[in-house]
C-alpha cells in the first residue's frame, strides 16, 4: 500500500507557551481519497455513474479496488483529481459537472484536511432509460 499523505498530530498540554510536541502521524492511502471523490461524486443529482479509462478499468479488475478509474495526485498538503462520468439525459451537463466538483472539493478537504487544487470531471456518456417495449 502506498501512503500519499501523512498529517502531523498536536497536542497542547496546559500552558507550555507556543510550544507544541508531536504525537504521531496519520496517513491517507490515496484509495481512500479516491473513495470519499467516488462517494461525493455519485451523490450528485444528475450522475448515472462513474466510470473507468480502460486502464483503471484493468486496475479495478487486478486490485478489486472500486476508485482505480479515478486519478488521485497528491502533492504537498494538496490533491488534485480526474474521474469519468455518465450522466442521465436530459441534465444541465455544465450544472452537473460543477456539482461533482464542489462536492468532491468540500467532502475532501473536510474529511482529509487536504486543500483539493483541481477537480476535472470527463462527462464519457450520457444514459438514456429504456422504457419496456421500447426498442431503437
Amino acid at each position: 500500500m502506498q501512503w500519499i499523505y501523512v498529517i502531523s498530530k498536536f497536542l497542547r498540554e496546559g500552558k507550555m507557551g507556543d510550544e507544541e510536541r508531536q504525537i504521531g502521524t496519520v496517513k491517507i492511502d490515496k484509495e481512500v481519497l479516491g473513495t470519499i471523490a467516488r462517494a461525493a461524486a455519485k451523490r450528485v443529482e444528475g450522475v448515472h455513474k462513474i466510470v473507468t479509462s480502460l486502464v483503471g478499468g484493468i486496475a479495478q479488475l487486478i486490485r478489486k479496488s472500486p476508485d482505480a478509474g479515478i486519478k488521485v495526485v497528491v502533492g504537498e498538503g494538496e490533491v488534485s483529481f480526474e474521474l469519468g462520468v455518465i450522466v442521465k439525459y436530459g441534465v444541465n451537463i455544465p450544472e452537473v459537472t460543477y456539482k461533482i466538483q464542489t462536492a468532491i472539493k468540500e467532502e475532501v478537504e473536510k474529511m482529509s484536511g487536504l486543500k483539493v487544487t483541481k477537480v476535472d470531471v470527463v462527462v464519457r456518456g450520457v444514459y438514456m432509460e429504456e422504457k419496456k417495449g421500447e426498442k431503437e
